[in-house]
């Protein structure tokens, strides 16, 4: 079958999943992503608002709670 080395060929291999698995996780983790939800500022009413709803209070408690 030739003059293939298998486990030098195999141990390449390895190292070149193993180096790509590396960058592909230094990538996912300092590559700068936009901003999160979080940072930016919107109310409640401001976000029904957008869906073209409207929030309303809830209902008061009762003062004399059924049996």
């Amino acid at each position: 079958m030739g003059s293939f080395d298998y486990p030098a060929m195999r141990m390449s291999i390895i190292v070149l999943i193993l180096c790509s698995l590396a960058l592909g996780a230094a990538a996912f983790l300092f590559v700068p992503t936009t901003q999160a939800d979080a940072e930016r500022t919107v109310t409640t009413e401001q976000a029904a608002a957008d869906a073209g709803a409207t929030v309303l209070p809830t209902d008061p408690k009762l003062s004399v709670e059924p049996k």
